[in-house]
């Protein structure tokens, strides 16, 4: 088909993304796009064989992270050469690592349209203001970035200096049948595995870092843990904070009333979901959250800050109770709403929203028109 584009995907990520798998399955319907995929790793991965199966062409390109310099000038080369070989209309990034090496060396290779999604948004500028002028230097490269949220398309206007024109908002999408997917006996196995059967569970599924707000949730927890004894918290994910979590943890005589469950299998996420009974999100600045439409399409309660999705998709005392960011009181009174009060209606809201704004459908149409345009 002469009038077929070339789409390349590029991605800096052992394990790819979900939404990549999705998306090899819904080109199919679309033969005027050709869907090819890249994957930057210390060695091919898994990926590369599972794209193929779903007929899509899928590059490897040799990538460490753990020596990040060399590596991206060594990307680079490698990228523009693949680049020249099959030519592709469109390369899209997706992270800060794949972004640095592929957007120079399309643009090198001649590439005429070139994006990427601001996945990374606010990470440097908070935690390692001495890149923020390679996240400019991405946006310069690019002929199109993509903005997850409304907060992270201001944030890339104001603070990275990209010009408006340039930067689209498309939110990200999620398979809703996907996290749904948990029956009554794997719940059951999970609340049994922690020993929360019988209890109110208020929970977040998120990595233990400092900007995810675990220690505003602790705090939270310590002003509720009297007045509701029948409340358990938990903290679903594994990072580097933890130690510092289980000490304040005990520091506040939380021990037996807030549960870090450590890593848990993406395949029991939808259990996890489904144990709680309020979902509470107190990060700090999150480009997008997935965890936001997850506990939505699961019409869990949910109590969050006004950050990516959450801000986009949810609406204060309507769908969700949102507490402005570091405030603990404010995430106390959200907690104690949902413990008080009827939710089915916030949950409806949100539910109705999440497929409104959040499906995997509509995240790849609006792809495929930034794609074609």
């Amino acid at each position: 088909m002469t009038d077929q584009k070339h789409i390349v995907e590029v991605i800096a990520d052992p394990l790819g993304v979900t939404y990549f798998n999705l998306f090899a399955e819904l080109s199919k319907n679309h033969p005027e796009i050709k869907l090819s995929f890249v994957c930057l790793n210390p060695v091919p991965t898994d990926m590369i064989e599972d794209m193929k199966k779903r007929g899509c062409d899928c590059y490897w390109v040799k990538f460490d992270p753990t020596s990040r310099i060399k590596s991206w000038f060594s990307a680079y080369s490698q990228l523009k050469k693949l680049f020249k070989q099959i030519k592709p209309d469109v390369v899209h990034s997706h992270l800060f690592d794949d972004g640095v090496p592929t957007m120079i060396a399309a643009k090198h290779a001649g590439v005429k349209k070139r994006i990427h999604t601001k996945q990374s948004t606010t990470f440097n500028w908070i935690h390692a203001p001495k890149a923020v002028f390679l996240d400019r230097f991405i946006n310069r490269n690019a002929t199109d970035l993509i903005a997850v949220s409304g907060e992270a398309r201001q944030f890339v206007i104001e603070k990275e200096k990209a010009k408006p024109k340039k930067v689209h908002l498309i939110h990200h999408g999620i398979s809703f049948e996907t996290i749904k997917k948990a029956n009554e006996e794997e719940i059951k196995q999970f609340k049994q595995k922690f020993h929360i059967e019988g209890k109110r569970i208020i929970g977040t599924v998120s990595r233990y870092i400092k900007w995810k707000g675990y220690i505003e949730f602790i705090e939270a927890a310590n002003l509720l843990k009297d007045k509701y004894s029948d409340v358990i918290f938990m903290g679903v994910g594994s990072g580097s904070q933890e130690e510092e979590l289980r000490t304040l943890i005990k520091q506040k005589g939380l021990e037996d009333r807030f549960i870090l469950t450590g890593w848990i299998e993406k395949k029991f996420i939808p259990s996890v979901f489904q144990s709680l009974d309020v979902y509470l999100h107190a990060a700090h600045m999150e480009p997008f959250g997935f965890v936001i439409p997850e506990a939505m399409i699961n019409k869990i309660p949910i109590v969050t800050t006004p950050t990516g999705s959450a801000a986009d998709g949810l609406k204060h005392l309507d769908s969700a109770y949102i507490a402005p960011y570091y405030n603990v009181q404010e995430l106390a009174k959200g907690m104690e709403y949902f413990l008080e009060n009827e939710s089915s209606s916030f949950t409806e809201k949100a539910y109705q929203s999440a497929i409104d704004n959040f499906s995997i459908e509509k995240m790849w149409k609006n792809y495929i028109d930034l794609y074609k345009n």
